[in-house]
């Protein structure tokens, strides 16, 4: 199990089987996805429960993220897939259905998009396989020639290159999810298409109504817009997630490097965990031996300080999702223990280099303390906080945090360098005597280590032990 970097993976058909599941979490994955876009409340409710019931089995936290569709333009309901060949032309017309096949025509439901759409654009689906140059466009339907040799089925994702459209932020289904995911205990709501800072605080302020402002938000970086209001987004959102698919849908393919770079490198500064995301082993969808470009690209991401790596497809709808989980984690546990040691510097300056609140500073101080006693650093925390903190400093050395609190260990599963563990104790010196305890019985910490201990900032004395463990 990688010791910083962590595994979320999609639930889909693929891993719609308890075997499947126990062998992902056994080989380390900390986090599964629900996409809403997909599938229908009793298959997410079935996986819910598989999840749990194997998290208690296993004794490690686990957090479920659900993926809401957002303002996403979506071909409709097509009876049989449309299968184009390049230079064909598509009729893409106002419905929610169509019967496909040799009848050349897709559905989209959504109006707005034949307001804007015009002669020229490019619409992209499919993350980009799919690319059709407009044509025409008349009263009741757009004419379009296909540029690639695709197929086109229900619910593909569709992007006018260039160009956002003006939707809102959450639908009436979203709304449904939210609720769905309130009802089942979800850690965490992946909002999708996100376009500024306002987008998130319709969601916040809608959770906060209900008193539901513990659930994380998830903010999906994936349009031209989310990549202009980049800071505002980073500031009001839990975490950020790099689509890689959808931003190649609004970029071109070239730009994606330069993109996820850039949201890396500022989510580094703002101290705000990143999830990459969308083809990291792609050919695992029907191969069971990712290429060697894939290796290179999920190496090269580790090597960015993301705080956790999402498979999709491979673990959803792919032939070999188990060998897909257990690739990712081979290849993250080689690129954590030979390379990402000569790159932690430049990850630890970038993080640690605009500390401004007495928070973060104590956060810092009891870190590099351990770091630079060579010391294991244990965090007793109820709410989260502090580990939280620890965790966006990226430590160089693994951080064991004990808490009572399910909830918080489960917002925590997928953040950099923390390995949890659940206590029985509320009070915070106790927290700290059953967590060393938790710790040694695990085998986190043996005879001989030396361990600093500590919890939150706390007035008026703050607690930092140094002790060395004799028995």
């Amino acid at each position: 199990m990688p010791l910083f970097v962590k595994i979320i993976v999609s639930l889909g058909p693929a891993s719609d089987d308890v075997n499947v599941v126990t062998n992902m979490i056994r080989l380390g994955v900390s986090g599964f996805r629900i996409n809403f876009a997909h599938g229908t409340p009793e298959d997410w409710a079935r996986y819910v429960k598989t999840v749990r019931s194997l998290e208690d089995a296993s004794g490690r936290p686990l957090a479920i993220i659900g993926d809401l569709q957002g303002p996403s333009l979506r071909i409709g309901k097509l009876e049989k897939p449309v299968v184009l060949r390049r230079g064909e032309i598509i009729k893409i017309v106002y419905g929610s259905e169509a019967s496909g096949g040799e009848d050349k025509r897709a559905p989209i439901p959504i109006h707005r998009f034949f307001d804007v759409v015009e002669e020229g654009d490019i619409v992209v689906m499919d993350d980009g396989k799919t690319r059709l140059r407009v044509t025409g466009v008349y009263s009741d339907h757009v004419e379009a020639i296909a540029l690639t040799d695709s197929v086109i089925t229900s619910k593909k994702a569709v992007t006018i290159r260039g160009k956002d459209i003006d939707l809102p932020i959450l639908t009436e289904s979203d709304f449904n999810c939210v609720k769905f995911a309130l009802e089942h205990g979800f850690d965490y709501l992946g909002l999708s298409y996100v376009r500024s800072g306002s987008d998130i605080d319709v969601l916040r302020e809608y959770l906060k109504r209900i008193g539901r402002d513990d659930m994380g938000i998830i903010a999906k970086i994936e349009t031209r817009s989310a990549i202009e209001n980049l800071d505002e987004i980073l500031e009001r959102s839990d975490v950020v997630l790099i689509a890689r698919g959808d931003l190649g849908m609004s970029f071109g393919l070239e730009e994606i490097h330069a993109l996820q770079s850039r949201i890396a490198e500022k989510a580094l500064e703002m101290r705000r965990p990143v999830i990459i995301a969308t083809q990291l082993l792609e050919s695992m969808v029907e191969k069971p031996v990712p290429t060697r470009a894939e290796v290179v690209d999920v190496s090269t991401a580790i090597e960015m300080g993301v705080d956790a790596l999402m498979l999709t497809g491979e673990t959803s709808i792919g032939k070999y999702p188990v060998e897909a989980v257990s690739w990712l984690i081979k290849i993250a546990n080689f690129t954590e223990r030979e390379i990402l040691k000569r790159g932690f510097k430049r990850i630890i300056e970038k993080a640690r280099s605009s500390v401004n609140n007495i928070q973060v500073m104590f956060a810092k101080g009891v870190l590099e303390l351990a770091e630079d006693l060579n010391a294991k650093l244990l965090v007793f925390s109820i709410h989260g906080n502090t580990a939280k903190r620890i965790s966006s400093l990226k430590p160089s050395i693994p951080v064991y945090v004990g808490s009572p609190n399910i909830t918080t260990l489960r917002r925590l599963a997928i953040l950099w360098g923390l390995q949890l563990m659940r206590v029985d104790a509320q009070e915070y010196d106790e927290g700290l005597q059953k967590s060393l305890q938790k710790a040694i019985e695990l085998g986190y910490v043996s005879i001989g280590d030396l361990v600093i201990t500590t919890y939150g900032l706390r007035e008026p004395r703050q607690k930092v032990e140094i002790q060395r463990i004799v028995s």
